[in-house]
């Protein structure tokens, strides 16, 4: 079974289950915590180690954190020294690394998850781009009259 644990400032956590739950539905084992809000304001070591300690060889558990060297990431890696083989970190995620992960059929080997976590980059959409690229209707419309005579013999 995957288990997962969200840990993140604030609650992005709990964002990124909440739209799994939209894109997705239930039925994802899905763990979050908020560090550093009204719900979560002293050291949450203990949720770490019970999300670890709740794994056995059957299952593929995934950690994931928002920032590398964040004080989150800092705390589940020391806390993970010794993982075990089917415990994985992921660190700098977004909604599409864990949906990939939860949504992944293949057993979660290291080669996947950095295949997955490749593919779920960060992109950038230039409009300016865009729109000096794009046809008009009017070049789309505007054939040649012997591409058009071609066409209808």
């Amino acid at each position: 079974m995957k288990k997962i644990l969200i840990a993140t400032h604030g609650m992005l956590a709990e964002g990124l289950k909440s739209s799994i739950h939209v894109l997705a539905g239930d039925g994802y084992h899905i763990q979050t915590i908020n560090a550093y809000t009204d719900e979560c304001q002293g050291d949450y070591s203990h949720q770490i180690e019970t999300f670890i300690s709740s794994l056995n060889q059957d299952d593929e558990g995934v950690i994931f954190t928002d920032l590398l060297s964040g004080s989150v990431n800092q705390k589940v890696c020391q806390l993970c020294v010794k993982k075990p083989s089917y415990l994985h970190i992921v660190t700098g995620t977004n909604l599409m690394c864990v949906l990939a992960v939860l949504l992944e059929t293949r057993p979660l080997t290291q080669e996947v998850l950095k295949e997955i976590v490749e593919n779920s980059v960060v992109s950038l959409i230039d409009f300016e781009d865009q729109n000096q690229s794009e046809e008009t209707d009017e070049d789309f419309l505007c054939v040649e009259e012997e591409e058009r005579n071609d066409c209808f013999n």
